[in-house]
C-alpha cells in the first residue's frame, strides 16, 4: 500500500489514540465516531503495513475487552520539501530520534537550536534520563534523572537556556500537590518522558 493511503485521515487519527493507549475496536469506534466495523477494517490494513499489533487479553475481567490494539513500534513519516532536496520516508526511530523530532514541533522556533545543542550534549545519559519537558511560560528546561550532578555541569556551559534537574521523586511530588508552579501540566511542552511521569497527567488511563 501507498504511504499516503496509510496516512489518511482515518487511520491517522487511530494512529493518534494508539499513540496515548492501547484500545479495543469498540473503544476506538467510540473515540473516533465511526462504526466498529470501519475500525476493524482500517486495523487490517494498519496490521498488513505492520504500523500497529493486536494482544488478546488472557483471565479478562468481565466486560473488558477481548483484544487491544497497539503501535507496533515507533515510526516518523518525513516528507521534506526543500531546495535542492525533496523525498518521503518511513522512519523507524529509537529515543534521540523522537526529542529531535518533538523540539521541532515546539511552536518558539528561537528554543529550536538551544534545545537541540543541549539534548545532543546530554545524550550519553538518556538512559538514565526518566523525562524532560520545557515551561512554556518560563522557557525553563525540566529534566528528570538520578544524574543531577553530571547533567547540572554540562547545562551550566550552556548559557543560552536554563535546565533545572529533578528526581523522580521530587517531580511525581510537584505533578501530585502542585507545589511547584514550574510543573504546571497546562504549560509544559513534553520532549522525554519515558516512564510516562508527565504523560500519564495528561492522557487519561
Amino acid at each position: 500500500m501507498e504511504l499516503e493511503l496509510l496516512f489518511s485521515d482515518q487511520k491517522w487519527n487511530i494512529l493518534k489514540c494508539l499513540s496515548e493507549n492501547k484500545y479495543s475496536p469498540i473503544q476506538l469506534a467510540e473515540k473516533l465516531n465511526t462504526s466498529t466495523a470501519n475500525i476493524s477494517q482500517q486495523m487490517r490494513l494498519l496490521e498488513a503495513a505492520n504500523l500497529v499489533k493486536k494482544e488478546k487479553i488472557k483471565n479478562r475481567d468481565k466486560g473488558k475487552p477481548r483484544t487491544l490494539f497497539s503501535l507496533t513500534e515507533d515510526y516518523a513519516y518525513l516528507i521534506p520539501a526543500m531546495n535542492g532536496f525533496a523525498d518521503k520516508k518511513l522512519l523507524k526511530v529509537q529515543d534521540h530520534h523522537k526529542i529531535i523530532l518533538k523540539i521541532w514541533f515546539l511552536e518558539n522556533p528561537d528554543l529550536h537550536p538551544q534545545l537541540e545543542y543541549l539534548c545532543w550534549k546530554i545524550e550519553p545519559y538518556l538512559a538514565n534520563i526518566d523525562a524532560i519537558a520545557v515551561n512554556k511560560s518560563s522557557k525553563i528546561v525540566i529534566i528528570v534523572s538520578n544524574k543531577r550532578d553530571e547533567i547540572m555541569k554540562i547545562a551550566e556551559k550552556n548559557k543560552s537556556i536554563n535546565v533545572e534537574v529533578f528526581s523522580i521523586e521530587e517531580a511525581e511530588s510537584y505533578l501530585k500537590h502542585g507545589k511547584k508552579p514550574l510543573f504546571s501540566i497546562i504549560d509544559l511542552a513534553i520532549i522525554h518522558d519515558r516512564n510516562k511521569i508527565f504523560s500519564k497527567k495528561l492522557v487519561p488511563v
